[in-house]
C-alpha cells in the first residue's frame, strides 16, 4: 500500500503496460500463466511475439496437440489465437489506465480462407482503437463495443484464417 501512495499516476501505466507486455512476450512467463489462469490455450502452446500500443502478434505451433483429422490445425486453435491476440491489445491497454475497467468479449466470427498446415502466426494492428475504445468508456462510463479484426498466416505468408472478435470494455 505504501508503494501505491507513492506512486505518480503517470508514472504507473507506462510501468503496468510494459510489465504486462514484457510476461507475455517472455515464453517461460507466458506459459506459466496461461498454464495458471487458462490451460485450455496452453495445450495449444502459443507464443506472443509482439505487444506494444499498436499491434500484437502471435504464433502458434503446428503439431499433434492442434491437428485435427484432415491434417490441418484444428479452427478451435484458430479461435483461441485470434482472441489472445485481440486479448492482448485490450490488457495492454488496460494497463495503460488508471482507472478500472471490465470487458468481456461479445461475438466472435471468422472466415477460413486456406488450410493452415503448418505454423500460423496471428496480428491484430488495431491498438488505436482498442485505445479509444477504453477513452471513450472512461470519458461516457457507458458501455462500448469495439470489433477487432486478425489475420492468419502461414509462414510463407498465404492468408489462413481471417477473424473478428468483438469485445465490450466498460469503466467499473
Amino acid at each position: 500500500m505504501l508503494f501505491q501512495d507513492t506512486m505518480n499516476q503517470k508514472e504507473r501505466a507506462p510501468w503496468t503496460a510494459r510489465l504486462v507486455a514484457g510476461a507475455l512476450t517472455t515464453r517461460p512467463v507466458s506459459q506459466a500463466l496461461l498454464w495458471a489462469r487458462m490451460p485450455l490455450l496452453a495445450v495449444v502452446s502459443p507464443s506472443v511475439d509482439v505487444l506494444d500500443a499498436s499491434r500484437c502478434e502471435v504464433a502458434i505451433p503446428f503439431g499433434w496437440r492442434n491437428r485435427n483429422i484432415f491434417g490441418t490445425m484444428y479452427f478451435a486453435a484458430t479461435m483461441m489465437a485470434a482472441e489472445m491476440t485481440t486479448g492482448g491489445l485490450v490488457l495492454f491497454h488496460n494497463a495503460l489506465r488508471p482507472e478500472k475497467f471490465s470487458y468481456i468479449v461479445r461475438h466472435i466470427s471468422a472466415d477460413f480462407v486456406k488450410p493452415a498446415k503448418s505454423a500460423v502466426r496471428f496480428e491484430c494492428v488495431q491498438g488505436e482503437d482498442v485505445a479509444a475504445a477504453f477513452e471513450q468508456a472512461a470519458r461516457t462510463g457507458e458501455r462500448v463495443n469495439r470489433v477487432l479484426e486478425v489475420v492468419g498466416r502461414r509462414a510463407d505468408g498465404v492468408e489462413t484464417a481471417r477473424v473478428k472478435v468483438e469485445w465490450s470494455i466498460r469503466a467499473s
